[in-house]
């Protein structure tokens, strides 16, 4: 069963994606913010992690940046979630946000389950 660490501050999303990764076979982990997302990330070693952008502590980027440069966590996907309209091109629900000039994926907030579920079967070669 494949593990997916959520790092995101509402605790509604988190409940909301939580319920439905594990209806699909998924194991879930979760934290509130990006520092202890990170901790979490080298505690647990997630197969894939889901990534909110703006967060208390520490943003989802500048997470993501320590999550790459260490090295039990560099090879671990990512997936940004995100409710930030500027991120993504009006009425996409899929797109790319660029950290220090690499590009992972990103889904828009509210979600289709469909998406989130095919995109990370996508992301972890299912």
């Amino acid at each position: 069963m494949k593990k997916i660490l959520i790092i995101d501050d509402d605790v509604d999303i988190i409940d909301l994606v939580e319920n439905r990764l594990k209806k699909n076979n998924y194991n879930v982990i979760f934290s509130n913010d990006g520092d202890n997302g990170f901790k979490k990330a080298i505690q647990e070693k997630p197969d894939l992690i889901i990534m909110d952008i703006m967060m208390p502590r520490m943003p989802g980027g500048e997470a993501v940046k320590l999550l790459k440069s260490n090295e039990s966590t560099k090879n671990i996907p990512v997936l940004f979630f995100t409710a930030m309209n500027t991120y993504l091109p009006k009425g996409s629900t899929f797109n790319q946000i660029n950290v220090d000039g690499k590009l992972y994926p990103a889904i828009g907030k509210p979600f289709e389950p469909n998406t989130l579920l095919s995109t990370l079967k996508s992301l972890l070669g299912e």
